[in-house]
């Protein structure tokens, strides 16, 4: 069991890693619920598991010194459209909102939310780096075993979501302390900060021997 140890820490680091999801899902937390928050991170675990098996079944072939840049420009492209097309759509509601015009969903639809997680994380190939990435370290060390390795991925997101919970719960707690005013403003910084991003992904792609992305 040892062996499966670096899995919790790993899981830890993904939870406190700082990128547009982190801020998402502490956002749905707090302005949504709970409930909300994780079944955005359902989709986030599903783009995972897509990530991972890509990584298993032969992502070193796919992830060379020549495409990589392309990678991260396609990346940086959707994250970046995502987060202009959410600014844009998030200013109309809060005008009509204002005119009493729409009326705010307090149920929002949970599958749409998993889809939404999903497609956030899937968009991010970064992440796609960072599984194999781990992969090739893990690898060696259970010597391929599909069972030891699969166990080692699950054990890593189980953490991760035990870790998410947590922060949701503590999170929802500001609930009540917070206006729809403020609420909308972290919504638009959040949306501001996917398109920097993005932006940031963009340039890493187009100018690889400048910037580095860890």
């Amino acid at each position: 069991m040892l062996e499966f140890l670096p899995a919790v820490p790993l899981g830890i680091l993904l939870s406190f890693s700082f990128g547009p999801l982190f801020f998402i899902l502490l956002e749905t937390s707090i302005s949504k619920g709970i409930k909300q928050a994780f079944f955005i991170d359902v989709g986030v675990v599903a783009a995972d598991i897509t990530f991972f098996s890509v990584a298993y079944f032969g992502a070193s072939k796919l992830i060379t010194e020549e495409n990589q840049p392309a990678l991260f420009v396609l990346g940086g492209v959707l994250l970046s459209s995502y987060g202009v097309l959410s600014f844009f759509k998030t200013y109309k509601k809060r005008k009509k909102q204002q005119k009493g015009k729409v009326k705010v969903i307090q149920t929002p639809n949970l599958f749409s939310l998993a889809i939404k997680g999903y497609l956030l994380n899937i968009i991010n190939v970064a992440v796609l780096f960072f599984w194999t990435g781990v992969l090739f370290v893990i690898g060696p060390k259970f010597e391929m075993e599909t069972g030891k390795i699969w166990l080692f991925f699950l054990a890593t997101v189980s953490t991760y979501i035990i870790v998410n919970l947590c922060k949701y719960y503590f999170a929802s707690k500001l609930k009540t302390k917070l206006t729809d005013s403020i609420l909308y403003k972290m919504k638009q910084v959040l949306n501001l900060f996917v398109f920097v991003f993005g932006v940031y992904l963009v340039v890493s792609g187009s100018m690889p021997s400048v910037i580095v992305l860890n």
